[in-house]
């Protein structure tokens, strides 16, 4: 039996699992689905970087894949596997757990996860789960072999991530650490470039930590440019997110404390302050001193246009900026800051493409720079071509295109 004969009989194995049928290859890039340095042989016959990290308990499948006819072996197309779950309801002390890091930039060709990133404040319970879920765009072969190689990445970062960690920094073993990061991580010489992983990560209510998003687009494949869309749903501590050309979609907590990380007694005499009248409210003189202000930042660097979208609640004490810095001006994306009216916040709009709005000013006393701060910063204003997760596609369709480069302060839009 010929190779050409074995990648047949893999790829009718295989077909189910694809999302469309569709001959051919469409686009510019390299026919096998990996970056033009990724030049690994076989899972039988290549040489490893290291022992692979592993981490506890069996994957377990949460969502069924999308499925369609057969791909002939030649034809190269998206393939998305399911949602899984990696790591399980493991013990997350909110006490002990000061940062944690979700998603990252392409480093050393490897440990991109190039894909969705939602962070989802949805346990009650002191616990983490993860969930992962893989793509490629190839074919069959392609996603049998790629998909094998390319796996999660829980552990402590000190400094760059590293194919040989050390065991004791395994955060999904016992109980998760301090520190940690989620990524993606191949295991061969340089992770293919139209191959990622979606991640989706469950954490408690009651964490105040710093939260700390990368993620990257996928635009090795022209005809299936697939964005790192981000969805933070609860955040009530601080963050900084970091895209590119995808949607964010953020949603702070509707009991947001100008300070997190300010004990709640603490927060609460800061309310009253001084004497319990709280004439002075959260003057710099409370308890929760000017350092402790929370701060979340959205980011789509220049030369990107994302989609932002945060909803924040309508009666905490908030610093709001939303900024588009495209150069070419003037454009169609204007910054947008919902619901400032005069009794409850002041708006300064005197730049357009940079405005800002002070919410629930608590007394004379605060300082005008302070409360939880929220900053959008949009790197441009351009036409996005995208295809969505998980949506049908053919060769010869051109992707969905969108006006991006929008910033959207708002309350109850989300």
């Amino acid at each position: 039996m010929t190779m050409d004969d074995v990648r047949r009989a893999l790829a009718g194995l295989l077909g189910g699992l694809v999302l469309l049928a569709c001959p051919g290859r469409p686009g510019d890039g390299e026919t096998d689905g990996t970056s033009s340095s990724d030049t690994d042989p076989s899972p039988s016959s290549a040489t490893d970087t290291g022992d692979t990290p592993t981490t506890s308990g069996t994957p377990t499948t949460s969502d069924t894949p999308t499925t369609d006819a057969p791909v002939p072996p030649e034809g190269a197309m998206p393939h998305e596997g399911p949602w899984e779950v990696v790591v399980d309801a493991l013990p997350f002390p909110i006490a002990d757990i000061h940062m944690l890091t979700v998603g990252g930039r392409e480093f050393n060709e490897n440990f991109a996860n190039r894909g969705v990133v939602e962070v989802l404040f949805d346990h009650p319970e002191e616990t983490i789960t993860v969930e992962a879920r893989k793509y490629v765009f190839g074919d069959a072969v392609d996603r049998e072999m790629q998909f094998a190689r390319l796996s999660l990445w829980p552990f402590v970062l000190h400094g760059d991530p590293t194919h040989h960690p050390d065991p004791a920094d395994d955060c999904s073993v016992d109980t998760w650490k301090d520190g940690c990061a989620i990524l993606a991580r191949y295991d061969g010489k340089s992770q293919p470039a139209r191959l990622g992983m979606d991640l989706r990560v469950h954490l408690p209510t009651g964490w105040r930590g710093q939260l700390l998003v990368h993620t990257e687009d996928n635009i090795a494949e022209t005809a299936w440019p697939r964005r790192g869309d981000v969805t933070i749903d609860g955040l009530c501590g601080n963050g900084e997110m970091y895209l590119e050309a995808g949607r964010a979609r953020v949603r702070l907590c509707r009991d947001l404390s100008p300070a997190p990380t300010c004990p709640p007694e603490s927060a609460a005499a800061c309310a009253t302050w001084p004497d319990g009248s709280g004439s002075e409210a959260w003057s710099p003189e409370c308890p929760c001193g000017t350092a402790l202000y929370g701060q979340m930042l959205v980011h789509a660097i220049q030369p990107w246009a994302a989609d932002i979208v945060i909803d924040v609640p309508d009666d905490a004490w908030l610093n709001v900026r939303a900024h588009n810095l495209e150069a070419m001006k003037p454009h169609d994306c204007l910054p947008q800051i919902d619901a400032c009216v005069p009794d409850h916040c002041v708006l300064d709009d005197d730049d357009p493409f940079a405005p800002a709005a002070v919410f629930n000013h608590p007394s004379p006393a605060a300082p005008g720079f302070g409360g939880f701060n929220v900053t959008a910063i949009d790197g441009g204003c351009a036409l996005i071509p995208f295809v969505e997760p998980g949506a049908l596609w053919t060769p010869d369709q051109d992707p969905d295109e969108e006006l991006r480069g929008l910033v959207h302060v708002c309350t109850d839009c989300l």
